[in-house]
């Protein structure tokens, strides 16, 4: 793995970084953290956040206790429902979920040595306890194990990442890319190649540091529209809500929500379509795209012209309302992707209009006689796609 590229040493106080983040209780003593799950049912976990993981080979050593009580065992959770090791109180490995290496050495004192290495797609590192593979469960409110040392080391994954060959990995345009990638993506960074949009330059700096870490991964600091020149951003008091359409306070101020929209600055932003961002070489054919642009997500398909006819799934936020002035609402895009090949598959409301049918993330795979046509590694690719995105698949 080569030499660490950051390492970080949890002991004494420091142990109190790591903050309950489902049904548990700790208390620092003598240096070490001793551990409770509660009598709930859910997850027990403790968790810690650091980008530095993020897209990372990741050892973490633990020194733990198991206390005389102890009913679980000692779990090591990776975000996103997935196990990554499970250690009972003899040391013995009930689980060895997505890790890489697991090893388990008992010390004079009682106490273990747990090492464990794993490819780390999330920007947190979880630990607790599980009930023999049942990572939810009701615990009992006692004693499970004193936590004595973490020591965290992150390396470069690079060849991990790598493994899937280009041309079979899934190019992934990410329009409205602020806050990085969805989790359900950043669980396959090792089958995509992500191309990030994101025309505020602090925003974009914040998803370059880690993006950068995937293979062929990128961020683009332009707009995307249906024409190349300056546009006009209107930066909302809430950030994500900015777009480059006027709010429509019309329709917003009757709802609660109304408020973020208030726009408390204007940016000038370089614009560029897709489709001359891919003919300069720029930018490759896309396989599956999201969009989340605040009312100009029928613009941005525009843009992406011809590449549309061989793109296999869309994922984008739109609306019945126009809460943006000018806007293209859900009927237009439908219709503008039926001439594309698209189906609407999925249709999802987002519950930020006080209950009312306002705004909806919507999905969009080529339709049953496209995907029949498809080459077998198109195929594949689009089998991936709609796992990922959860559509039932065409039978």
């Amino acid at each position: 793995m080569g030499e660490a590229i950051f390492s970080q040493t949890y002991s004494g106080d420091d142990l109190s970084r790591w903050q309950v983040a489902h049904e548990m209780s700790i208390r620092l003593e003598e240096g070490a953290l001793i551990v409770s799950d509660t009598a709930r049912h859910g997850w027990h976990l403790l968790r810690v956040y650091d980008p530095g993981v993020l897209f990372r080979i990741v050892k973490l050593k633990v020194q733990i206790k198991f206390c005389i009580d102890s009913t679980t065992n000692f779990y090591i959770h990776h975000y996103g429902s997935l196990d990554i090791a499970e250690i009972s109180a003899d040391g013995a490995v009930i689980n060895n979920g997505i890790s890489k290496k697991i090893s388990v050495a008992k010390l004079s004192d009682g106490s273990f040595d747990v090492e464990v290495t794993f490819l780390s797609c999330h920007p947190t590192l979880s630990i607790g306890c599980s009930n023999n593979r049942q990572a939810m469960y009701t615990g009992s409110g006692s004693e499970q194990f004193v936590l004595m040392s973490v020591l965290v080391e992150a390396f470069d994954a690079e060849t991990e990442l790598s493994r899937t060959p280009a041309e079979e990995r899934i190019t992934l345009v990410d329009v409205g890319g602020q806050g990085g990638l969805q989790l359900k993506w950043m669980l396959k960074a090792e089958q995509i190649t992500p191309v990030v949009f994101e025309p505020i330059a602090s925003e974009a700096a914040l998803v370059r540091q880690t993006l950068s870490r995937i293979p062929g991964g990128r961020v683009v600091e332009k707009a995307l529209a249906h024409a190349a020149g300056v546009q006009k951003l209107h930066i909302a008091a809430a950030s994500g809500c900015s777009s480059l359409r006027e709010p429509n306070f019309e329709v917003l101020q009757h709802y609660s929500i109304g408020p973020i929209f208030r726009t408390i600055d204007t940016q000038e932003v370089e614009c560029v379509r897709y489709d001359e961002l891919f003919r300069m070489q720029e930018a490759p054919s896309p396989d599956v795209i999201k969009i989340d642009v605040q009312g100009f997500e029928y613009e941005v398909l525009v843009g992406f012209g011809h590449l549309l006819e061989s793109c296999l799934a869309i994922e984008l936020e739109t609306h019945f309302v126009p809460i943006y002035r000018g806007q293209k609402l859900i009927g237009d895009i439908v219709d503008m992707l039926g001439d594309f090949g698209f189906a609407l598959r999925q249709v999802r409301q987002v519950p930020n209009f006080d209950g009312d049918a306002v705004e909806f993330d919507t999905l969009f795979t080529k339709r049953r006689d496209r995907v029949s046509k498809l080459s077998e590694p198109a195929r594949h690719k689009f089998q991936v796609i709609t796992d990922v995105l959860g559509t039932l698949p065409y039978t």
